[in-house]
């Protein structure tokens, strides 16, 4: 047990001793650091949610647009150079129904792929990437930031202008070795987001989740 001298009367004293037991000259204990408590459990916080943005349907958009546009077009293009009058007729009419077929399906399949956008909902905790999926039924996978080696962005020139684009995420998961956020608003952001975060928790510490 480390010893010091008493200031007073010069002795040998433990530095654990309230006091000198020579000449009661008080001491107060030093030379040991404070143990530290142990580190208790990150809790989860979330840190950013999200889903593929709308505008990833603008070509869709654009295709309907155009379908009511341009068929209506060639069929009168096509009914004018038409000797028959009838045949002309027909032509047009024919042309205001694969326009009325094409803009329905279309339709149909932009609210199909809208309602899919909107239900895949992306989550980026202190702890893990979480993957929600479905409409009536649901999906959720996740990837732990301890696992993710790298991470990567990609934006082809449209979706630059759009400021939408795909954020990749290499891990040593077995599971899910790569996984892809798709369509996401801001994607070298949220790219850095997922980096910073897994630099942070590379140490593996203890996690508690919520439920």
């Amino acid at each position: 047990m480390p010893v010091i001298a008493c200031p007073d009367c010069g002795r040998e004293v433990s530095t654990m001793a309230a006091a000198c037991p020579h000449c009661g000259r008080p001491n107060s204990p030093v030379g040991y650091a404070p143990v530290a408590a142990p580190a208790t459990a990150s809790a989860e916080e979330t840190v950013w949610r999200g889903s593929p943005s709308w505008r990833v349907l603008i070509g869709k958009i654009v295709l309907i647009i155009l379908s009511a546009i341009l068929i209506p077009f060639a069929a009168s293009f096509i009914a004018k150079y038409t000797n028959d009058l009838n045949t002309s007729t027909n032509i047009v009419e024919a042309g205001r129904w694969i326009t009325a077929i094409a803009i329905v399906w279309q339709l149909v399949t932009f609210l199909i792929v809208m309602f899919r956008l909107q239900s895949t909902i992306y989550t980026i905790t202190n702890q893990r990437v979480m993957i929600e999926r479905g409409m009536l039924s649901k999906s959720l996978n996740e990837i732990d930031l301890r696992y993710i080696d790298d991470t990567q962005f990609f934006q082809s020139v449209t979706e630059r202008l759009l400021g939408i684009g795909n954020v990749t995420l290499i891990s040593s998961d077995k599971a899910f070795p790569t996984t892809v956020l798709l369509g996401i608003a801001d994607p070298r952001n949220v790219r850095e987001m997922i980096r910073a975060r897994a630099y942070q928790v590379s140490q593996r510490q203890l996690f508690t989740r919520a439920t």
